[in-house]
């Protein structure tokens, strides 16, 4: 399909395919890029590329139907524009800033794993989980807006699932995806009555000396500027702010732009 003579956007059925050339520089996750692509379209989603009238890609959107979540890679207004209006009605994230529609503001945190001391006492048990149903139940009670097809995805492509038990029952999560030397933390929970017990910085750590043994040098988590409580924690573990990424609404047909809806899925892509 064509929006305009100087842009070309076609659907991605295979992103190992479709994919590999596509540009440096189009976006801070650069590196992952292509494989959350694969698993978007593992998972069920839609992947659109952009290229420009010379036939350079421009451009990646990302899409998940049944989470109503969509990511835009551009550094290009026209193709901001396009994928912004593709998906009505839409949670989007995007690095690139449109000042007049309303967003949110997320903090993109990276932390120099090779720099972190492991000299930390454990309070809890950390474990990583391959159980598809055990992580299903949890995450259907904690974040119900995930896309479950995208659980045995995930753990097929490589991605690491932490959790914490307490008597014998999953009381915080942590995902991770690993391409090379860049890792992306995603999907951290705590049920709220185990908040405060240093939990969360157990799973981190716990992480960290696994990053360590994959010679994992980057560590990277997107956070939104009003979640205090885990900016907290990632400048307290030494994380470092290196960008933005912003929340937006796409509009409905019969819903003004203007209109922003508040809240947020609990993590992006």
């Amino acid at each position: 399909m064509k929006n305009s003579n100087s842009l070309q956007v076609s659907e991605v059925k295979s992103a190992d395919e479709e994919l590999r050339d596509l540009p440096k520089g189009l976006s801070f996750f650069d590196p992952i890029i292509r494989h959350e692509a694969k698993e978007a379209l593992e998972a069920g989603g839609e992947v659109y590329v952009s290229q420009n009238s010379d036939g350079h890609k421009s451009g990646l959107f990302i899409y998940d139907d049944y989470e109503a979540t969509g990511t835009i890679f551009t550094r290009s207004r026209e193709v901001f524009d396009h994928f912004y209006l593709l998906k009505p009605s839409s949670y989007i994230f995007s690095e690139y800033e449109a000042a007049e529609h309303p967003k949110e503001v997320w903090n993109i945190w990276q932390l120099d794993i090779e720099k972190v001391s492991l000299d930390h006492r454990f309070k809890h048990h950390v474990s990583m989980e391959y159980d598809v149903g055990e992580i299903e139940r949890f995450m259907a009670s904690s974040q119900p807006e995930t896309n479950r097809q995208w659980i045995k995805v995930a753990l097929r492509n490589g991605d690491k699932c932490f959790v914490v038990r307490i008597a014998n029952r999953i009381v915080s999560m942590a995902w991770m995806t690993i391409v090379g030397g860049v890792a992306r933390s995603h999907g951290l929970y705590v049920e709220p009555q185990f908040r405060k017990k240093g939990i969360m910085r157990d799973n981190l750590h716990a992480r960290l000396i696994y990053l360590k043994s994959r010679h994992v040098h980057t560590l990277i988590n997107e956070i939104s500027e009003s979640n205090i409580a885990s900016s907290s924690h990632a400048a307290r573990a030494g994380e470092k702010i290196v960008g933005k990424i912003f929340l937006y609404t796409s509009p409905d047909s019969n819903v003004p732009s203007s209109s922003f809806i508040k809240g947020q899925k609990p993590g992006s892509f």
